[in-house]
């Protein structure tokens, strides 16, 4: 992913993506809207669209607050939360879902791992 110009999405993705990825292990976390295109005002809040297992065990309603809670960003955020299944049949959809796949910034959604030791030998 190269430098990213906007800078709430800056900080989004430096101080609150690595909590989401943690509590959510996300398939998928897509910015976009007028962040990601560049046109945003001051007051223009962050559109994103998370993929996770983790949301079929919530109401669809009370996703985005359930994150929004857990993340506490002191930015406005305006999320989009689907299952991996619920996705599939959205990005099929003309809407919301698709425009965010043709203007969005996937973002790393996927933990750090720890890198294993090579075994000694000898």
């Amino acid at each position: 992913m190269g430098r990213i110009a906007d800078p709430v999405l800056r900080r989004f993705t430096a101080r609150y993506l690595p909590k989401l990825v943690r509590r959510y292990r996300p398939e998928l976390v897509l910015a976009f809207g007028s962040r990601v295109r560049g046109d945003a005002l001051a007051e223009s809040d962050l559109d994103l669209l998370i993929v996770s297992e983790r949301f079929g065990a919530m109401p669809f309603l009370a996703r985005a607050s359930t994150v929004l809670v857990d993340l506490d960003p002191p930015f406005a955020v305006d999320l989009l939360c689907y299952t991996p299944e619920e996705f599939r049949r959205k990005r099929e959809e003309l809407g919301i879902v698709s425009l965010a796949l043709e203007e969005g910034l996937p973002l790393p959604a996927r933990a750090a791992r720890p890198q294993r030791r090579p075994a000694r030998t000898g």
